[in-house]
């Protein structure tokens, strides 16, 4: 189970992330073969349920709308419980899942802290060990060492760039494809974390047929992605 998520003048960051997700699926979702579902942070979490076909996936996008602050340590831990509930409830257990969370600002409304996060992907086993992978990427005012700890020793792979979604979007793809072929190649992106090396990556697994996976696509809709990048 994977998941993704106005300015006065000019086009928002929420529209912008709207149609790299919607690209995302586009090129990755195998309807009937993968399970994909949108979840979004603010002050709070919520998360839609698993779908089967891209249009649907696409469908709850297109429904996600900014507001509040940002809880996005709080994200990642109801995310990464829900989807192992949901791989455990569902006997999906031998299928890759992807944890694949967006971001535009720094962690401020959480109930949880760094190191919660950290615990809580260990208790749930959600590492490459056991075929479940997190992605996190950042663009401004994120803060990249906030993501680089999160993902430290092994936990995740991050990227951060100024302003550029697209640039932040080719992590989650390339993370995407490195399932398919398994943890050597996971561990591979994990190692050459910056941007940099996504489109070496990109160019490896292309052609690949990507095997069934469940991902779920966390995005910050908090008050700033409705500002223009």
């Amino acid at each position: 189970m994977c998941g993704l998520f106005f300015g006065s003048s000019g086009t928002s960051k929420m529209k912008q992330v709207k149609e790299n997700s919607q690209e995302f699926v586009d090129k990755l979702h195998d309807d009937g073969r993968h399970f994909g579902a949108v979840s979004e942070f603010d002050d709070t979490y919520s998360v839609g349920d698993p779908r089967k076909t891209s249009s649907r996936v696409k469908r709850d996008l297109d429904s996600l709308s900014t507001g509040g602050g940002t809880a996005l340590y709080d994200s990642i831990i109801k995310s990464v419980l829900t989807i192992q509930h949901a791989r455990v409830e569902g006997n999906r257990t031998a299928m890759p899942a992807l944890l694949l969370t967006f971001t535009d600002g720094k962690e401020n409304r959480s109930e949880h802290d760094l190191q919660d996060v950290r615990s809580a992907i260990r208790k749930a086993g959600f590492t490459p060990r056991n075929r479940c992978y997190f992605a996190i990427a950042g663009i401004g005012d994120a803060s990249q060492q906030e993501l680089k700890d999160v993902c430290e020793g092994g936990l995740g792979v991050y990227t951060h760039t100024d302003d550029d979604i697209e640039e932040a979007f080719k992590l989650f793809i390339a993370a995407t494809l490195a399932v398919v072929k398994g943890r050597q190649s996971y561990a591979e992106l994990r190692k050459n974390e910056q941007s940099k090396s996504l489109k070496v990556l990109i160019r490896e697994f292309e052609g690949v047929e990507i095997m069934p996976m469940e991902y779920m696509l966390n995005v910050d809709t908090s008050g700033s992605m409705s500002k223009t990048a």
